[in-house]
């Protein structure tokens, strides 16, 4: 008996340690990631309805050309225009269709973050993720200039980059490289830079993956999985994961691309305010 007593006085602080020591991480943990209220006047309420498109200055000539064009356009010329065809169905990633009535010419959507995708004879630029670690601006700019002006030797209307989502949230993201680093200032910095770059070559950017494009797997709904969803508060939005996007507005971008994954609903009212 004195041996098995004096066996469980040693055994049983061994046993008894890593409960204590859960418990004491839980509660540490609970007093480290305890958030502070929100400020006054940081919450964007949602905005209903979504405000219709033109009624940024800089935008609307283009509104007023663009309402008179589709006023004349047949039902058949406007659906031709919209709907696009889809990859490994032309010589893009992504094509629309014509309007030749109206001098409207079917448009090229390319890849992609390197450089022109599914071709020979370009350049296999350094990643994003490169280029930001560099924290040199005239170097992220010259870089945009030199991709824009590949593509658009190749026909590519749209250059579908840069990436300035996902952001970095998961450090094994399999497409964390294609952006600029997980700070939202430095993506914000190279995302605009990279726009003004590719647009002086006269090839549309696009900036991508709106929003909280953080993982590949599981992405997006279809008939075999359903995609996850990016459920982010209102600040951390805007502070963080809306910060590079709001960059690649105020730099001109000429589109932008949506994100697979789910969102939650307000969440949609917010970003297209």
């Amino acid at each position: 008996m004195l041996f098995i007593s004096e066996t469980w006085r040693l055994v049983l602080p061994l046993l008894l340690f890593p409960c204590l020591f859960t418990a004491a991480s839980v509660s540490s943990s609970a007093t480290q990631n305890a958030r502070a209220g929100v400020p006054p006047g940081y919450n964007s309420p949602p905005y209903y309805p979504t405000p219709k498109g033109g009624w940024v200055q800089e935008w609307q000539a283009a509104y007023a050309k663009a309402a008179v064009v589709v006023a004349n356009m047949t039902l058949a010329e406007k659906v031709n225009l919209t709907t696009g065809t889809g990859i490994f169905m032309g010589p893009c990633v992504g094509q629309t269709g014509s309007a030749l009535r109206f001098g409207i010419p079917n448009l090229c959507l390319q890849d992609g973050p390197l450089g022109v995708r599914n071709t020979d004879h370009n350049t296999a630029f350094p990643a994003g993720i490169t280029v930001g670690a560099t924290f040199d601006k005239k170097l992220m700019y010259e870089r945009g200039v030199a991709m824009g002006e590949e593509f658009r030797g190749k026909g590519v209307n749209f250059h579908l980059g840069p990436s300035v989502g996902p952001l970095g949230r998961k450090p094994r993201g399999g497409r964390n490289w294609e952006g600029f680093g997980a700070d939202p200032s430095l993506q914000a910095i190279g995302g605009a830079l990279t726009i003004k770059g590719v647009q002086k070559s006269g090839v549309i950017a696009t900036v991508k993956h709106l929003v909280g494009n953080e993982q590949e797997i599981h992405r997006m709904t279809n008939v075999v999985q359903r995609g996850y969803s990016s459920n982010i508060d209102d600040r951390t939005l805007h502070e963080l994961y809306l910060w590079p996007f709001a960059e690649a507005v105020r730099a001109g971008v000429g589109a932008l691309m949506m994100a697979y994954n789910d969102v939650p609903q307000p969440l949609i009212f917010i970003i297209s305010v």
